[in-house]
């Protein structure tokens, strides 16, 4: 097996070095050719293309200045493009696909939790802990005790080990500071990384309500008064999306509604934690406001989920937290059957999904929600992107939008899901430009 390929190898660079360009085609400085697999996951027709996902056999890809300009099949590459000065990427004959995007994650905190999970799996409930000052408080103080470098640096090498998984969009929230000044920092921290228009895309979100600080332990409404007035109209413009935890043990209905209803005032756009852990009405409220997403969702009931689908809701699940916490998985079946667009994302966070990998998050919507594989490479795709209101950018691979693409190291792209638990990423570009895989960051 390994000389027929080798063979096939050699015989594609042979083709490559005599067939030469088309001189009047489309300027390209990037091109990936030699694609077993080219799974688009366009949202308009491809000519070439075949399936619910698009996929292009033996395809070809063209960029220039980090965007892509031509998609198509290997045949027509050379009459359709002209890359006589471009850079030639070989996938030897490997699948590729849009780089996942992760729309709901916690990026930036210090400090970890690894004794909490054990405890929390020795039977020590989630009360015992808080009541220990551990839980999410733990992390605040962490965070708010660690420099502006420290954070940098930690995010910096999360950063690279979603990039490695194949991550090439991520939402990063705060949440852990719950001060002016720490919220502050953090986005802060999220806006640098966005300096540079064609790197990593990292979109910020202020999420002060999601706990009550230590401070405001009896002030409620002091606490919401400071997100309203004070800290809302300081960071917008800064964070794109403002989020709550709308749930008994963190905001209620009327908070969330308070706090949300004033970003959107601020042009915010929004998103909300609704029904983790008990029906809480965020959901309808999502719907309510027209939320770009609602996530977790775990005790969503019918008229939930319909309400979501006539707002035009994204609905976002978390694998990660029903496979650390050991609760039931929501269904993506049941969701898909009310007609909501759905995405998974990992919750990457300390205490209830310390992942970087939606390489897992696919394996688990198939394995334990109900998907089948085409839904959940949309739902970690194109619908995550969609969560973001990024679409237009990300999720797919078509002309006009970043070239974010993952060339995988396999023979057939449905190996994704079924081979778990290792790294399946080959290469991984951003706008065009190869990033090295470095898995080991923390």
């Amino acid at each position: 097996m390994e000389e027929e390929q080798q063979s096939s190898t050699e015989g594609n660079q042979a083709i490559f070095q005599d067939v030469e360009p088309a001189s009047e085609g489309i300027k390209a400085d990037l091109v990936i050719r030699n694609i077993g697999q080219l799974v688009t996951l366009a949202q308009t027709p491809i000519l070439g293309a075949e399936g619910r996902l698009q996929i292009i056999e033996q395809g070809a890809l063209a960029a220039r200045l980090g965007r892509i300009v031509w998609v198509g099949t290997e045949a027509a590459l050379d009459q359709a493009v002209d890359y006589r000065h471009a850079d030639v990427l070989d996938a030897e004959g490997r699948p590729a696909t849009p780089g996942f995007v992760d729309s709901h994650t916690h990026l930036i905190f210090a400090g970890e939790r690894a004794e909490e999970f054990h405890l929390r799996h020795q039977g020590v409930s989630y009360a015992e802990l808080a009541a220990q000052g551990r839980g999410i408080l733990s992390t605040v103080r962490a965070t708010r005790a660690a420099s502006v470098e420290e954070l940098t640096k930690l995010a910096e090498q999360r950063l690279e080990c979603f990039r490695a998984y194949g991550t090439t969009t991520i939402e990063a929230k705060t949440g852990y500071g719950l001060n002016q000044e720490t919220e502050a920092a953090c986005l802060h921290i999220l806006n640098r990384f966005n300096t540079t228009p064609l790197g990593q895309p990292l979109i910020p979100t202020f999420l002060g309500a999601h706990t009550l600080p230590p401070e405001y332990k009896d002030r409620r409404d002091a606490y919401v008064d400071l997100i309203v007035e004070e800290m809302l109209p300081a960071f917008a413009g800064f964070a794109r999306f403002c989020d709550v935890f709308c749930e008994k043990t963190a905001f209620t209905l009327e908070e969330s509604r308070r706090i949300l209803t004033r970003a959107k005032e601020l042009g915010y756009l929004l998103k909300i934690h609704a029904e983790q852990l008990s029906p809480s009405g965020g959901a309808k409220l999502a719907a309510e406001l027209g939320a770009t997403s609602a996530d977790h969702l775990d005790f969503a009931s019918d008229d939930d989920l319909d309400a979501l689908r006539e707002a035009g809701v994204v609905a976002t699940l978390l694998p990660g937290c029903s496979f650390t916490l050991s609760t039931p998985y929501p269904s993506a079946r049941r969701l898909i059957a009310h007609g909501l667009t759905v995405a998974l994302a990992t919750d990457f966070n300390p205490g209830t999904s310390y992942c970087e990998n939606m390489q897992m998050m696919l394996a688990l919507g198939i394995s334990a929600m109900g998907m089948t594989l085409e839904e959940a490479l949309e739902a970690t795709t194109i619908n995550g992107a969609r969560a973001l209101a990024f679409q237009d950018e990300a999720g797919s691979l078509e002309v006009g939008k970043r070239c974010d693409v993952v060339i995988w190291r396999t023979h057939d792209y449905r190996e994704l899901g079924y081979h778990f638990g290792v790294n399946l990423v080959d290469q991984v570009l951003l706008a065009g430009i190869r990033a090295e895989p470095r898995p080991g960051a923390r």
